[in-house]
């Protein structure tokens, strides 16, 4: 029974730290921005109060929920600048979208910087028109 409980255990470790790692996947759908992934979300266009493009992440003092896989930065963290803050970064590969929708700010970007500059043009467009 213990050694099947370590197999389970290692399996699942395995299984997020694979889902952790992947890049960010995101889908401009109707009913606003989709970010995917386990703490990933539906942001209404009506909700994004403001973007911007950001060629730095703010200083992240603390993971409080989420994954730091390598340089994959997924979930709920504390930042000083900004304070509680959620990612979806690869913090190696910029520009950072940022986002504040519904009183959060989310932080994210893509695996491509071509790709992650023209989801920021898209969501503006979207926002402002």
């Amino acid at each position: 029974i213990p050694a099947g409980i370590m197999v389970v255990s290692f399996i699942l470790v395995g299984v997020l730290l694979f889902f952790s790692s992947r890049p960010t996947e995101v889908n401009l759908i109707d009913e606003g921005l989709q970010i995917h992934g386990m703490y990933g979300d539906v942001y209404a266009w009506d909700s994004i109060e403001s973007i911007q493009l950001m060629e730095e992440l703010p200083t992240i003092e603390l993971r409080t929920n989420g994954s730091a896989v390598g340089s994959h930065l997924k979930g709920h963290f504390r930042t000083t600048e900004l304070g509680s803050v959620k990612l979806f970064v690869d913090a190696e590969k910029s520009p950072f979208i940022y986002l504040e929708a519904e009183g959060r700010v989310i932080i994210f970007n893509l695996e491509a910087e071509e790709e992650t500059r023209e989801v920021f043009k898209e969501i503006q467009k979207r926002i402002s028109g």
